[in-house]
């Protein structure tokens, strides 16, 4: 019986398996920016690493983030153009507020029948303020950020923690992530339940189905989707 499900933030709660660097590459060609995914890559990366260390970013409110984080890819991307790193960054957050607001009741309703949540997520310091910004927090018991306990997915240990927090034993928690090989792989490690989040229409493939109990397309899916798997806490 599942009595606890855990959640990635970035790019599962608040992006629907739309990982922060894909949705920027989209933005940017909506934009009229032209450069190869590489070199928005290696921005975006850039960016990450200086996040990861900032300690403003530690305290960030999501759209304070998000902002900093673009004004970082312009310097690597040696742009200088504000009104259009303003506009990028507006639709970034608009889009990720609309997700924000549909996982609201998706959380409500798992809440409903018992379960507890929880976030387990490579951040910045700043996850659990992510999580008020997104109107997460009444119904998460735990958030787990890598900054905070000093452990990184893929990492198994950071399951394990979050495991020890939730109080239940591993075989009656689901990780819900995007990535395989940071969610789904020790996640399932540790004899933990999978569901995968890939959107419709994802090029990616599935590198092996026998570690994922649930297949996603949407984070909405999953209320339902626990049915057809086994009973849940309720």
């Amino acid at each position: 019986m599942i009595r606890t499900i855990l959640f990635d933030l970035g790019g599962t709660l608040d992006g629907d398996g739309l990982h922060w660097l894909d949705r920027f590459v989209g933005l940017y060609a909506e934009a009229g920016v032209r450069l190869p995914r590489e070199t928005l890559r290696a921005a975006f990366d850039e960016a990450e690493r200086r996040a990861s260390s900032d300690e403003g970013m530690s305290r960030a409110h999501f759209s304070d983030m998000v902002l900093r984080h673009l004004e970082w890819q312009f310097e690597v991307l040696g742009l200088n153009d504000r009104p259009l790193r303003q506009s990028i960054g507006g639709r970034f957050i608009a889009a990720v507020e609309r997700t924000g607001r549909l996982n609201v009741t998706t959380l409500s309703s798992l809440k409903d029948r018992g379960l507890t949540l929880g976030v387990v997520s490579n951040a910045c310091g700043n996850a659990d303020v992510l999580c008020d910004d997104l109107g997460y927090t009444p119904y998460l018991s735990f958030v787990v950020d890598s900054r905070r306990v000093g452990l990184t997915k893929p990492d198994p240990a950071i399951y394990e923690h979050a495991a020890s927090l939730a109080g239940c034993p591993v075989r009656a928690i689901m990780m819900v992530g995007d990535s395989f090989e940071r969610d789904i792989v020790p996640a399932r490690s540790l004899g933990m339940k999978t569901a995968w989040l890939q959107p419709a229409g994802a090029s990616t493939h599935c590198p092996d189905p026998a570690l994922v109990d649930l297949f996603l397309s949407s984070v909405g899916e999953l209320p339902a989707r626990l049915e057809t798997l086994e009973p849940t806490a309720a």
